[in-house]
């Protein structure tokens, strides 16, 4: 069982809501909770629920309200002690026992890492303002500000061991409005005085001094206290020792390059830093775990977002360090690698931060894998990389898209692409940018990804992304329009959009600028864990009809199996012509219905398959919600031995080599408006449509896939 305190009081036990309803019976089991192991007196509890004149019902009321309670939780949970009560609770149940042993191990550790990575811990705990549904009982009032005294205390903690490494300018978005709240909190002032002043900003931190003695002496008549006037006279004559201290990091270029298996080939990963957190960087198209270094700027930003997290980074498969694989991954793929590396380095969860054309796998992976990712970063995101529409006008055209990759091809490695991207970057940055693309992939193998990459289209995954999110821009980036991102961050639940000034689009120029805005996210929302909504997750939906033939019925069960097992899947439920299925990707789903087809079809059995990606909620191992309905939908118009999939589903398994040829806009069984369908082919069985219509990722179009020549399929 679990108790809180630590905000609205909650009772929880094996996953269910059980907090008492009646008021009184909350505000006892908080008294018993705040006092848990001691005996408290009867008179005190009627004391404290019903003032100094109670009722004389109190005594019957109160034995009523225990009676209650023991109901609740246990007969043996509270015993009768005289004089009163004792509540039994192990320490570890309750949200204030384990914020006060995690505060206690803080101020037991003289490493500032351990002791910030305890406290964020520790304050994590809170769900808001302690008790804040008992502001009416006699007790709650003094209760509520001693436990906010705590929290306040834990968080200036928390903030002395940030100061001490090197995090000042993070702290300083983060303390203004603390100050602005708490004016007369010395502490708090002192910090953001030395936050500001590290940050070379003196006349802001004597501003604040100033500030804060005019509201002691105007509102209560005192000066401030001695530390911070002696706080005041060392900024004024730029006391040596109020420096910022040597930020301690991992020595990222002695750090050694290793390797994961993921399935047959191994990814190249380096860790480096050691924050707190854990941050999982996805660069861009192209990147070199050891050739990443040796630019100054480009290394600067690798360091310090080492001093703010362990850093993780791996180079794609295809790339960098790692092996070359026989053909070009898709995004399902590559979130296999991410996880591969993940699980070397024991990471759970993580920080995505994704750049680039690493931002649309950071996207695919948080609303895939919701509890392995603390929060999401992205910088110079775009959701849709060709074919420009009504919803998504800024994608560049088929035609600009397949002459920007036909030059990249011709001229790979060379500086003239560093150019355009960053118009700041000078010859050094741009020698170097040609050395590292030469180092890091092949003209044909950077042809074939930025290929792949430009048929990624990731819109429908955005509003099903659960954990906070930063979403960064230049203002006039080159490369990318400001305008893509805001368009990701307004389809994220509670996203928030950064506008900064500039049209560099590498995250090598100028990176203070981009982490500036990074690590006070991260210290403020994304350092804390965040609870994954474990309920509502994506996935794609295989919904399977049987068509006649209760022969397949009764040897379908152990098809089923096989293949869920081969292909990572989840039965998520049967009935007597339907089975539904549920993976963390699309092309493992599309495999499956066809080898679930195929099976069918060597007993002489046809079936129609429906898949869609989508977000469900998951409730007794059921799924529920309008993805189901779209798969569902799609089984019920598909013909015997068919398996037609959403354009969602087309969209995220770029690159897979599956093949699909269009079946136009239908009305689904359920489901309002009209859906995009389309077959998958094999090509082994299938001829061709014989209407000639268009057939999109088949080999000749893989080799030539953005030719302006082929119809639009968006």
């Amino acid at each position: 069982m679990e108790f809180g305190l630590l905000g609205p009081l909650t009772v929880v036990e094996a996953g269910t809501d059980v907090t008492p309803a009646r008021p009184k019976q909350r505000a006892l089991l908080s008294l018993l909770l705040l006092r848990r192991g001691e005996v408290v007196p009867g008179a005190q509890l009627i004391e404290a629920l019903w003032g100094e004149q109670p009722p004389d019902t109190a005594q019957t009321a109160l034995h009523g309200h225990v009676s209650a309670l023991r109901k609740l939780l246990g007969a043996d949970r509270i015993r009768t002690r005289p004089p009163g009560y004792l509540l039994q609770v192990w320490p570890g149940e309750v949200d204030l026992a384990r914020f006060e042993s995690l505060i206690a191990e803080a101020r037991a550790c003289d490493d500032p890492v351990e002791r910030s990575a305890r406290l964020l811990d520790a304050l994590s705990l809170w769900r808001g303002e302690p008790l804040a549904d008992l502001h009416g009982e006699a007790f709650a009032e003094r209760e509520i500000a001693r436990l906010e005294e705590l929290r306040l205390a834990a968080l200036e903690d928390r903030i002395d061991a940030d100061l001490a490494l090197g995090r000042h300018h993070e702290l300083v978005p983060e303390l203004e409005p603390l100050v602005a709240e708490h004016v007369f909190r010395e502490r708090l002032r002192g910090q953001l005085m030395l936050a500001l002043y590290r940050c070379g900003r003196q006349a802001d931190a004597l501003h604040v001094f100033q500030s804060g003695r005019r509201a002691l002496v105007e509102e209560l008549g005192i000066d401030p206290g001695p530390a911070l006037q002696q706080l005041e006279l060392r900024i004024l004559r730029q006391d040596s020792s109020l420096d910022p201290p040597a930020v301690r990091v991992g020595a990222p270029r002695q750090a050694p390059v290793r390797y994961a298996r993921s399935a047959d080939l191994n990814i190249a990963y380096q860790v480096t830093g050691d924050g707190p957190i854990d941050l999982v960087l996805i660069s861009g198209f192209v990147s070199h775990l050891e050739k990443d270094w040796e630019e100054p700027r480009h290394a600067h930003f690798l360091e310090r977002l080492g001093s703010m997290g362990r850093l993780i980074r791996f180079d794609k498969r295809g790339t960098g360090l790692s092996d070359r694989p026989a053909g070009v991954p898709d995004l399902e793929t590559r979130m296999d690698d991410v996880r591969a590396v993940m699980d070397a380095v024991d990471s759970h969860p993580a920080v995505l931060f994704g750049y680039s054309e690493g931002a649309a796998m950071a996207i695919l992976f948080a609303a895939t894998y919701p509890e392995r990712t603390r929060a999401l970063v992205l910088y110079g995101a775009w959701a849709r990389r060709v074919d420009p529409d009504d919803d998504y006008p800024w994608a560049p055209t088929r035609e600009a898209r397949a002459a920007y990759i036909e030059d990249l091809e011709r001229d790979w490695g060379f500086e003239s692409d560093m150019k355009l991207m960053c118009p700041s970057a000078d010859e050094a940055m741009a020698r170097w940018w040609g050395e590292r693309c030469r180092a890091a992939a092949s003209p044909g193998a950077i042809k074939a990804l930025m290929e792949m990459n430009s048929r990624i289209d990731v819109r429908a995954v955005l509003p099903t992304i659960r954990v906070p999110t930063l979403v960064v821009n230049r203002g006039t980036d080159s490369d990318v329009r400001v305008e893509e991102g805001r368009y990701i961050a307004e389809r994220i639940t509670d996203a928030r959009f950064v506008e900064l000034p500039g049209a560099d689009h590498f995250v090598g120029i100028d990176p203070d600028q981009i982490l500036d805005v990074v690590e006070p996210f991260l210290a403020k929302r994304g350092a804390a864990r965040v609870a994954a909504d474990r309920d509502r997750v994506l996935v794609t939906l295989v919904a399977t009809e049987i068509v006649g033939a209760p022969t397949f019925r009764e040897r379908q069960h152990g098809i089923v199996r096989r293949e869920l097992a081969r292909y990572r899947g989840r039965e998520l439920g049967a009935a007597r012509d339907r089975i539904l299925a549920s993976f963390d990707g699309p092309a493992r789903a599309v495999r499956y219905a066809t080898a679930i087809t195929d099976a069918a079809r060597a007993l002489g059995i046809k079936v129609r398959t429906g898949v869609h990606t989508g977000e469900v909620e998951i409730a007794d191992g059921r799924a529920h919600g309008i993805a189901v309905d779209i798969a569902v939908g799609a089984a019920a118009v598909a013909a015997p031995g068919e398996v037609l999939v959403s354009q969602t589903v087309t969209d995220l398994v770029a690159g897979s080599g599956l093949e699909f040829a269009d079946r136009a806009s239908r009305a689904l069984p359920g489901v309002p408006g009209e859906r995009r369908l389309l077959a998958v082919v094999d090509r082994d069985r299938d001829a061709p449509p014989a209407s000639g219509g268009p057939m999109i990722g088949r080999a000749e179009e893989l080799e030539h896939p953005l030719r302006p020549t082929e119809p639009r399929l968006h």
